[in-house]
């Protein structure tokens, strides 16, 4: 049985790994603005006899989220970016860069 050739095309997994930077990049201006959002809401809260406050705590809970995700697209464009790198090194063990799920 011959040897398995693993290939790869650099420029798409590139221009993938700048897809995944640029989704985290926008992801964190939307975290910026609802945390501004958050904390305006929460100076407003005395004043409306707690619905602010319930939004507040709403918009907080999807930042949150907004944060997690975009460390996944962190994640992701910097372990493509490896797995190209080591690839050109002759590195076709990659793949456990993958091998764990999605983390945080």
């Amino acid at each position: 049985m011959a040897g398995q050739v693993v290939q790869m095309d650099y420029a798409v997994i590139g221009d993938v790994a700048k897809g995944f930077d640029a989704a985290s990049k926008m992801l964190k201006a939307i975290s910026t603005v609802l945390q501004g959002l958050v904390n305006m809401l929460r100076t407003m809260s005395f004043m409306s006899a707690g619905t602010s406050a319930a939004l507040a705590q709403y918009y907080d809970v999807i930042r949150q989220k907004i944060d997690k995700l975009a460390t996944v697209c962190d994640n992701f464009s910097a372990k493509l970016l490896m797995a190209v790198n080591d690839h050109k090194r002759g590195d076709i063990q990659g793949k456990r860069y993958f091998g764990q799920g999605v983390g945080g």
